[in-house]
């Protein structure tokens, strides 16, 4: 009874253990997740993009492209999506846009998503090791209870305490990492919505030479070739009427 006694109680010690690995990890992730954040953010995004646009006006896509991938923004969200798209601008407006909607989730929030997963794994798992900590300080409470032949109060006391500390131990961790994850999701919807509004100001200067560079119409273009063999259909004519 002793030695199953014992090997509970390292149980629930290695329990506890992981309880604080968990807090740890969480902590860590969170911390990645606005340190990440803080990168991909762009404070005053209205230099750049005037930066960008003259260039773009003027033809010389390959200095914009070179403000892009600048060291004050090579970290930028907004400015990896705009040296994509300028890149990429004779592929068309359309093919410009799937590769920046790619470009963003793969190169911008994929790693925030995972790190964002890790939380979610932490908000589940914390109650769940918490109750079964609890568990197995109870069991081997009761079982202490059941072996001793004078109950000691304030023993039973302590180890119950004990017990229960396991299950708050893990509802601690688990509400300050769900309000982080909830916060981390907001921000990246924000960080979303404005690249797009502020990506929309670049495209639209590539739309007219995307315009320009498109093959005319097959109606058009024959309506616009001369006649083979320098025919001319006959027009009405102007006879007068013969008396």
């Amino acid at each position: 009874m002793n030695l199953t006694i014992r090997i509970i109680d390292s149980f629930g010690y290695a329990i506890y253990g992981a309880l604080a690995l968990l807090a740890v990890w969480g902590v860590y992730n969170g911390i990645l997740l606005y340190r990440t954040l803080g990168k991909k953010t762009l404070a005053d995004p209205r230099p750049l993009i005037s930066q960008v646009q003259e260039l773009c006006q003027a033809r010389k896509f390959d200095a914009a492209i070179s403000v892009c991938q600048s060291p004050a923004y090579w970290h930028k969200a907004l400015a990896q999506l705009l040296a994509v798209a300028l890149q990429n601008r004779d592929k068309g407006l359309a093919k410009i846009r799937q590769l920046v909607v790619s470009e963003f989730h793969t190169e911008v929030i994929a790693g925030m998503e995972n790190r964002l997963a890790s939380i979610s794994t932490i908000v589940r798992m914390g109650p769940l090791l918490g109750l079964l900590g609890t568990v197995a300080s109870m069991i081997a409470a009761f079982s202490r209870i059941g072996g001793a032949e004078q109950v000691n109060p304030r023993q039973l006391a302590s180890d119950i305490s004990l017990a229960l500390w396991a299950t708050g131990a893990g509802l601690l961790i688990a509400n300050p990492m769900m309000l982080i994850g909830n916060d981390v999701h907001a921000r990246l919807r924000r960080l979303r919505d404005r690249t797009e509004r502020q990506l929309q100001d670049v495209l639209e200067i590539l739309e007219p030479a995307d315009r320009n560079g498109a093959a005319m119409p097959p109606a058009q273009a024959t309506a616009t070739q001369p006649a083979r063999g320098g025919r001319h259909e006959p027009g009405p004519s102007r006879t007068g009427s013969s008396r």
